[in-house]
């Protein structure tokens, strides 16, 4: 049975014994910041199994994309040394939330197994835990001997969320390969960690909730939670005795052995070597496709280690060139089908794909290179470790993921001193901190240790630009202060507050204080934490005393100025997505009072063409006079219902959304105008490359943008002015300026190199003879370093043993340039011809032996050259 009929047969089974069929979510888990992929099929239903969440149906089955490279459930480093780790895989898994149990979960099991996948049931063993007995009855009921059931203890059969909450007893299904496969040894059984028993199915039982004190107790509701790997399934209805012999990689495999030129089932180092690669295409071009770009941290860096580590890979199988971005068009012809977006974005995965090949084979011989030689060193002084600050170099300078170098290390037989790499890594990591600081943190951790725990504020800044507030407590010089006077700086905290504190790209406002002894201005609001906000105010009249009740103000031309511009960005990402695809996520931003910055990821410049289109789309809305609304949610039930959060933000469970009209719903805590008309227009300044795979694009709004084109058309005017040219017609006037412009430049250079020849000749003809060397010593006016390169290159041309030493002169700078002919290489050095002038002249440089290059003082570089003659006699 093939792997989409295999898939399609077992939701198919559960939607007929009334489960509800969910897709699968994103492989970047969107409500549980405490992973980084989504490793499980239970994942998007957690909050059921935690009984926080209800939702219309209380069974269900999926076919979840899964993940395991990073964090605690880590397979990379198992990936190709065995036949059934992955980085990426797929699991089906049926699920009850407080409805059936384990008589239905285990009658469902076996029933699909053996009487619809019509497997060998003399070749299936059940593990059960060691205190399960109601779990063994009831396999026992269902058909299965005793002696096939083997029970095992917590570490193999009993399954927790965490060190506390729902918990329980689980059952797995094995199924023998047979006694070629595996260890081959006569004691093989279930329970040993070679290839032989496949497990296929885990089955747990949510029966418990543990405490913290590790009590359990009964759950009121219990639940299941079962998975299967759909390669491991694929791998026995195919009859063969490895996942990658299956449909879901053999296509792979294939295309890699065109690419190679080396055969899968030859070699078992080359067999290794293909199934990491086979494997890790895949983890890649599904992690892309889910919005990651490789990067230095988090999912980028994972990312970044999975694609590295098959480069190097492709390496050891004699693969010398970019290859993963052409063999990911094999994972799309076997899974575009399935999930179409795959294949949708399949040119920009491989303009993700390509790019960070390209970037790290540019480095991955010279990092090898340098490997080695230290390798050699070691050894050679008898160690048997790789020093920590090796470890850090290839990280850090060639981009050498640390696993890599592991594996590199142990093939060599070298330990890794990670004590010592992990202290060079903490010492760069001081370094910037010690350069940058985020405000906000900057700020708390000299002042938030000082605060009593009742500081506490209520933002009322989306409702009113004005409010009565309480000082609770006021902060100078890192102390908690009474009272600030009369040009005195500190930060203030309120009761409650309207001022907007800088957060999500969006700046702070600014605004008044009036108290009852005194005034100030707030110039600055940092969120020290998400209900405390500090206000740094600088105190103008009088003073600012605790416990003053005061009327803050916030400054409306910002909080309008500003409110436009956010809004604006979220017209903008829409108008993005519209003209160049999904793939289009944001990645920054600020938000400012004349201005917007805006990240996105896209892999190549904005036509003009592209760049007027997303113009007229956010004007159009604009234009629009549409409603611009926002509401407080449950942060899972809006995502559910179609609201767009940034992965990289943190959210509260009550999110803030916002919805313009019926085409954009995103999560947003910044400020917002309530009708698009109130941006008024909108103008794109720049648009161009932040990092690779990262655009940014600058913009204004609304008297900004009238700003920005009456400067413009004032340039145009000017330039109208001095050209002589009517205004529509100063582009065709510029564009033949530049034209005559270039045309003279190229015929000064021609007259340029028309007479450095004809001085060529001249200086060759009057040569002088040293000890059989032609010697040539000649200055030559307005000259770059690659002119007197050509020089002395034609010079060396003309003349078979000569010495030619050229120099030029700009301002109070000269240069000079020494070349000696190969035949004389043994007597003559340029790099030390240009030393010896160097030291006589006062200047530095030096080279090779056939060719360098000094500086030397301008005013005497006609000098030194005079002087070729002599130094060489000397």
């Amino acid at each position: 049975m093939k792997s989409n009929e295999i898939r399609k047969t077992f939701l198919k089974f559960f939607s007929d014994n009334n489960h509800t069929v969910v897709s699968s979510s994103s492989l970047l888990p969107e409500k549980d910041p405490t992973l980084l992929f989504v490793n499980a099929g239970m994942v998007q239903f957690k909050n059921l199994f935690l009984d926080i969440e209800k939702r219309d149906y209380v069974r269900a089955t999926t076919c979840q994309k899964c993940v395991r490279a990073g964090g605690k459930h880590n397979d990379l480093d198992n990936v190709g040394k065995t036949l059934r780790h992955h980085t990426f895989f797929e699991m089906l898994g049926n699920f009850s939330f407080g409805d059936y149990f384990k008589d239905d979960a285990i009658a469902y099991a076996w029933k699909l197994l053996k009487d619809v996948f019509r497997l060998d049931e003399d070749r299936m063993w059940i593990t059960v835990y060691k205190d399960d007995d109601e779990a063994a009855l009831i396999w026992k009921k269902v058909g299965i001997r005793e002696d096939r059931i083997v029970r095992l203890g917590e570490k193999d059969n009993f399954w927790s969320m965490g060190d506390e909450g729902p918990c329980g007893p689980c059952s797995e299904i094995l199924y023998d390969l047979g006694e070629s496969v595996g260890c081959r040894q006569p004691t093989c059984a279930v329970g040993c960690d070679c290839d032989r028993f496949l497990e296929i199915w885990n089955l747990v039982f949510m029966e418990f909730e543990r405490s913290r004190d590790g009590q359990m107790t009964k759950l009121p509701r219990p639940s299941i939670d079962t998975g299967m790997g759909l390669e491991r399934i694929a791998c026995i209805m195919q009859g063969k005795l490895g996942n990658y012999e299956t449909d879901l990689f053999s296509p792979i495999l294939r295309r890699l052995e065109d690419i190679s030129r080396s055969v899968y089932g030859e070699n078992e180092k080359t067999d290794t070597a293909m199934r990491v690669i086979a494997d890790h295409v895949r983890g890649a071009t599904f992690v892309i496709n889910d919005g990651v770009l490789p990067s230095k941290e988090g999912r980028g860096y994972v990312l970044r280690r999975i694609l590295r580590r098959a480069l190097r890979y492709g390496k050891k199988i004699g693969i010398e060139k970019e290859f993963l971005y052409d063999l990911s068009g094999a994972v799309v012809d076997i899974m575009g089908d399935v999930y179409p977006d795959v294949r949708n974005n399949h040119p920009y995965i491989v303009r993700a794909i390509k790019g960070e090949e390209e970037r790290f084979l540019e480095t991955l011989n010279t990092g090898m290179r340098v490997y080695d030689e230290f390798v050699k060193e070691i050894k050679s002084k008898g160690s048997k470790a790789i020093p920590g600050d090796l470890i850090y170099k290839l990280y850090d300078t060639y981009g050498f993921p640390v696993d890599i170098t592991a594996e590199m290390a142990a093939e060599d037989g070298l330990s890794m001193d990670m004590a010592g790499f992990e202290k060079s890594l903490e010492e760069q990591k001081e370094r910037s901190r010690a350069g940058s600081r985020i405000k906000g943190e900057a700020w708390a951790e000299g002042h938030v240790a000082v605060l009593r725990d009742d500081v506490r504020n209520v933002f009322v800044g989306y409702e009113t630009l004005e409010a009565d507030g309480i000082i609770l407590t006021m902060v100078r010089n890192e102390q908690v202060v009474e009272e600030l006077r009369e040009g005195e700086e500190g930060e203030a905290f309120f009761d409650c507050t309207p001022f907007y504190a800088e957060s999500g790209g969006q700046v702070e406002d600014e605004g008044l204080v009036d108290g009852p002894s005194g005034k100030a201005v707030v110039i600055d609001v940092i969120k020290v934490k998400q209900d405390i906000f500090a206000h740094k105010v600088n105190v103008t009249m009088g003073s600012l005393k605790k416990g003053d009740k005061v009327h803050l103000v916030v400054g409306k031309e910002k909080r309008k100025g500003v409110s436009r511009n956010h809004t604006a960005t979220h017209l903008l990402h829409y108008a993005l997505r519209t003209v160049l695809g999904e793939h289009v996520k944001q990645s920054g931003s600020l938000v400012e009072k004349d201005r917007l910055r805006f990240d996105f990821t896209h892999f190549q410049g904005l036509a003009d063409e592209e760049l007027q289109k997303v113009e007229d789309i956010v004007n159009e809305k604009i234009m629009g006079s549409l409603n611009v609304t926002t509401e407080e949610r449950q942060r899972e039930d809006a995502i559910r219902e179609g609201a767009t959060a940034l992965f990289e933000e943190k959210y509260g469970e009550t999110v803030r959304v916002l919805k313009i009209a019926d085409f954009s719903t995103e999560l947003c805590g910044g400020t917002h105008v309530k009708n698009t008309g109130e941006i008024g227009s909108f103008y794109i300044v720049s648009e161009g490359s932040l990092a690779y795979g990262v655009r940014r694009i600058e913009a204004v709004t609304g008297k900004g943008a009238v700003r920005h084109k009456r400067k413009l058309d004032t340039i145009v005017k000017r330039i109208s002015r001095l050209s002589n040219t009517e205004p529509d017609r100063v582009l065709e006037r510029v564009e033949g300026i530049i034209e005559e412009l270039n045309t003279k430049s190229n015929e000064i250079e021609r007259l340029k190199e028309e007479i450095i020849t004809q001085k060529v000749e001249e200086a060759v003809k009057d040569a002088e003879e040293k000890n059989g060397a032609k010697v040539v010593a000649m200055y030559v006016p307005n000259a770059k370093a690659d002119d007197l390169r050509k020089v002395t290159d034609i010079i060396r041309g003309r003349l078979k043993s000569c010495i030619a030493v050229v120099g030029t002169r700009e301002e109070t700078k000269g240069m000079v340039v020494a070349a000696v002919s190969k035949d004389l290489l043994g007597t003559y050095s340029a790099g030390k011809i240009i030393k010896k002038l160097a030291e006589q002249y006062g200047g530095k440089g030096g080279g090779g032996p056939q060719i360098a290059q000094g500086g030397i003082p301008g005013d005497k570089i006609k000098a030194a050259l005079k002087s070729v003659a002599d130094i060489l006699d000397g």
